[in-house]
């Protein structure tokens, strides 16, 4: 069924990661340490600020001469997607960047707010909450997914509307990539949506992640 469809099925790209990077990455998720992968394999942790904005380091890949902007995001959690995360799961941010097959995946707190600094470019931003206790983080099960919002989130309306019809969640959500040039910061809300509403979600993915998702040539 669709709703046991495990991460590594629905994003093909992440099990062309290191297997000792995602290892050790999943070792750390419930830690209290926030760890941080890129698709290189570096490992390092997110800093808490004691304003409680959760600082998502990105010092692994960028070059000297890129110019960088600040993202802020936060994630509207439905009730039903907050009793997901009362036991034994995991919160996760991976933020794509298009066309360079490089990538980022954080554990995020779920009352938290966060904050990057990414390179100008095309980026796809997705939250999942996956089970914790899965021996690796390809094998764990979706049991939601974020996506950004066409507006802000933390809209009573929204709330409202999800509550009364979560299947047209899909006219607030916005699939396409972001493009950060100059003139940020820039503010992304991702609305958490049950993978039972999600159809296909391999299919999915592939799509989104197309020209990096097929095999390498031969």
């Amino acid at each position: 069924m669709l709703k046991d469809i495990a991460v590594g099925t629905c994003v093909h790209l992440l099990s062309r990661m290191d297997d000792e990077a995602l290892d050790g990455f999943w070792r750390e998720v419930s830690t209290g340490e926030y760890p941080i992968v890129d698709f290189q394999g570096n490992l390092g942790y997110s800093l808490l600020s004691p304003e409680g904005l959760l600082f998502i380091r990105n010092d692994f890949t960028a070059t000297s001469y890129e110019q960088f902007e600040l993202v802020f995001g936060d994630i509207f959690l439905p009730d039903t997607a907050q009793e997901l995360l009362l036991k034994d799961k995991a919160l996760l941010l991976m933020v794509y960047r298009k066309g360079t097959q490089n990538l980022l995946l954080s554990e995020l707190r779920m009352d938290t707010k966060f904050m990057l600094d990414l390179p100008h470019g095309e980026y796809l931003f997705f939250v999942f909450i996956l089970d914790a206790e899965t021996d690796s983080l390809l094998d764990s099960k979706i049991h939601a997914i974020g996506f950004p919002s066409k507006k802000y989130s933390n809209d009573p309306e929204l709330e409202t509307f999800y509550l009364n019809y979560p299947v047209d969640i899909w006219e607030f959500v916005d699939l396409s990539p972001i493009d950060i040039k100059r003139g940020g910061p820039y503010y992304i809300s991702s609305i958490v949506v049950n993978v039972e509403n999600v159809p296909d979600c391999s299919i999915l993915f592939s799509e989104l992640l197309r020209e990096d998702e097929s095999p390498p040539p031969l």
